[in-house]
């Protein structure tokens, strides 16, 4: 059997078509991604307001996490998921399942429900409120234009674009095509991995998911904020700073994260830069020294040191191994 790539089963250009049509019909933005949230079709229907969002360089970046969030939250409840992303617009993630292994997913929406909005999870909490209300202000004559429909409707719309969904599976079926965890073009994923309950913590969030840049949703919603920090790459964290974030007084918010993840924040984060810099080793050829101020470590022995508590080996031995 032939290894599965959807880009490599599906006639785009057909897929186009019908989804332009379905597009038209529903007044919904479409988009078929896949697993790593990276478009493999065109948008079609794209509302200028949130293609002014993904032209935006930072904003852009909360559009991708918002949509693996989505997609990710639609594989757990095992159905078309209805919510709202960072700008209070509502979007449904449809995801493509094959043998337990998520293989991509249909996006749909760009709209404004006509009632009872508020009631849809949001599953991302930007870090930088500012800019947001900013962005809505300046365009707030595009915003105002998003079609508005009724939870009827998208409830309709989600059901129609399901059948989309096994359509393709239909297609993978026809053509012989097999699942290969380990080949790229997919990952296994089970609710467990993202429910922590014990010490185990980010361990159960996998270096493939991490790769992709998929982060944890948190089971009480005031520490999301936090988390979204300290997945962010691009900066270095301290309690004192999450609780600015969040809100919360520091002694509340630590009491908050060992409920949340069975371990205090200091060894939570500590693995999480520690799988960081395991995907450094692997994939750039920075030195030791680069990636311990990358991560934010006061001096490169005190990364080598954390490195090799939580890894059983120092750096150097992982980047030779790797």
């Amino acid at each position: 059997m032939q290894q599965m790539d959807l880009e490599g089963i599906l006639d785009l250009s057909e897929w186009e078509k019908l989804q332009d049509a379905i597009a038209i019909e529903t007044q919904l933005a479409i988009i078929l991604v896949d697993y790593r949230g990276k478009p493999i079709s065109t948008h079609n229907q794209i509302q200028p307001f949130c293609q002014l969002v993904r032209q935006h360089p930072k904003l852009s970046k909360y559009c991708e996490k918002c949509d693996a969030r989505g997609a990710l939250e639609a594989v757990r409840k095992g159905t078309p998921f209805i919510y709202r992303c960072h700008f209070d617009i509502v979007d449904i993630a449809i995801p493509i399942m094959v043998e337990g292994h998520y293989m991509g997913a249909i996006m749909a929406g760009e709209v404004q429900m006509e009632e009872n909005q508020d009631q849809l999870e949001q599953v991302l909490n930007a870090d930088d409120q500012e800019l947001i209300q900013w962005f809505k202000k300046e365009h707030q004559k595009a915003y105002e234009q998003l079609p508005k429909l009724s939870f009827q409707d998208m409830d309709k719309a989600a059901y129609m674009i399901g059948q989309l969904s096994k359509y393709i599976l239909t297609e993978i079926v026809k053509k012989g095509y097999s699942v290969q965890k380990h080949e790229g073009n997919s990952i296994q994923i089970s609710s467990k991995e993202f429910q922590p309950t014990n010490s185990a913590t980010l361990e159960l969030v996998s270096e493939e998911q991490e790769k992709i840049n998929l982060s944890y949703q948190a089971k009480n919603s005031q520490l999301q904020p936090a988390i979204d920090a300290m997945y962010d790459s691009n900066r270095t964290v301290d309690l004192q700073y999450l609780a600015e974030l969040t809100n919360l007084s520091p002694n509340y918010l630590s009491r908050l994260i060992k409920e949340e993840f069975g371990e205090p924040f200091t060894q939570v984060y500590n693995k999480l830069k520690v799988r960081r810099a395991k995907q450094q080793l692997r994939d750039t050829n920075k030195t030791i020294n680069e990636i311990s101020d990358d991560l934010g470590y006061v001096d490169a022995s005190y990364f080598v040191r954390t490195f090799k508590k939580y890894v059983g080996t120092t750096p150097l031995n992982f980047r030779k191994s790797a």
